[in-house]
């Protein structure tokens, strides 16, 4: 294949990535659609990358192999897209895989409706998928802005962004995704999917919207999104500078400003997550006030951050009486705040007039709440609503 006649440029940063980039390569080249060349970007690798890319192009003709000094993934992409041939690109991390027609599937709904940018989703690793909080189809002109726009980054009825900013889910054209990242310098490896995802949307004339998960990260507790050094917080500082910027230039600060402090917000919780093993606030998701009368006995069932928040919230303000806690993984937890988690076995030992159902997604509680019914407990009872993020 002519590289210079290829329509799809896929690129993909590699730094130290031996054990993995060989199947995420397989998936890729096996692809159905065959029209696209691959960009290998070695990020200055320090095991055996740099050969296994080398070798790579060396057995097939769509590949190309870049070698630079460690610069981050963003620039990493940047320089990718600069040597690409296609005028569409993708991306994809070097430890990912893809759908066997993921490209074909994504190419054929841009030769049918031509977007800008085309956003599918993801299988998180563990099985559950990330859907945009949109409906499926074409969004152009005013239905950008009307629709898309508000709350892509944070939306306070769901407590976060409505749009996933992954790259690695995204087809956009060259020329969009040039014209956001020509200007940023820095080193961006935190942050550095909305620093294009979220501008190139507002740049946009149409995007396609697509619920389909294509793309399959892999869990990897040592990959930059799990690691943080201390040098990185000024990451954050130079993406919350670039973000400003942008939506500065486009005349969009002042309605993106808040978006942009929440995002930033997020990933300064992330960090603190990581070093010290605690939440950035006591309470991330605010409790469900409306729902819940003043003074009620409430159990709540489940023990991850959305129910820690819960049990804080009522702790701090007296409003209702913790009346029993449970989680199927009670044995990791046992105590919090004062308040025993136990089995949800034993919930029917409890006497409590509400059982709060405390997970972020919806087809997990509509799961929760048919095993507790299915326990004895009355489903006038149980109540679940989407947790609303504070921070």
């Amino acid at each position: 294949m002519n590289k210079t006649d290829c329509s799809l440029t896929v690129i993909v940063p590699v730094y130290n990535a031996e054990s993995t980039l060989s199947s995420c390569l397989e998936s890729i080249l096996s692809q159905s659609y065959r029209d696209f060349e691959v960009i290998l970007v070695d990020d200055g690798s320090t095991d055996h990358s740099p050969e296994l890319c080398d070798v790579c192009m060396e057995r097939d003709s769509r590949v190309t192999a870049v070698h630079i000094k460690n610069s981050g993934i963003f620039q990493a992409r940047k320089l990718g897209a600069e040597k690409a041939a296609g005028r569409l690109l993708t991306f994809s991390d070097a430890d990912d895989w893809l759908e066997k027609d993921a490209l074909e599937t994504a190419m054929s709904i841009f030769q049918e409706y031509g977007p800008d940018m085309l956003a599918y989703t993801y299988d998180c690793g563990t099985g559950k998928v990330e859907k945009h909080l949109y409906g499926e189809g074409l969004y152009q002109g005013e239905e950008i802005k009307e629709r898309i726009i508000p709350g892509m980054m944070y939306d306070d009825v769901y407590g976060g962004r409505r749009l996933n900013p992954s790259l690695c889910c995204k087809l956009i054209k060259k020329e969009l995704f040039t014209r956001v990242t020509k200007s940023v310098k820095d080193r961006i490896t935190l942050g550095e999917d909305a620093l294009v995802t979220y501008p190139a949307v507002c740049l946009a004339k149409s995007i396609f919207i697509c619920n389909k998960a294509l793309y399959h990260y892999r869990a990897n507790a040592s990959s930059c999104t799990h690691t943080y050094p201390l040098e990185r917080v000024t990451e954050v500082r130079a993406f919350q500078a670039h973000m400003m910027r942008l939506f500065d230039e486009m005349g969009m600060l002042d309605r993106f400003r808040y978006e942009i402090e929440n995002y930033v917000r997020s990933l300064l919780a992330m960090m603190v997550r990581n070093w010290y093993k605690i939440e950035f606030s006591p309470v991330l998701f605010s409790f469900p006030f409306h729902l819940i009368p003043r003074g009620a006995r409430v159990m709540i069932y489940g023990a991850g951050n959305v129910g820690k928040s819960y049990v804080n919230e009522l702790k701090l303000t007296g409003y209702a009486k913790v009346a029993g806690w449970a989680d199927q993984k009670y044995e990791d937890i046992r105590e919090y705040h004062g308040v025993e988690v136990t089995a949800p076995t034993r919930i029917r030992e409890k006497d409590f007039d509400v059982l709060l159902v405390a997970v972020l997604d919806e087809e997990t509680a509509g799961e929760a709440a048919v095993g507790l019914a299915g326990m004895g407990i009355p489903e006038d009872k149980i109540i679940w609503t989407k947790p609303r993020c504070v921070i």
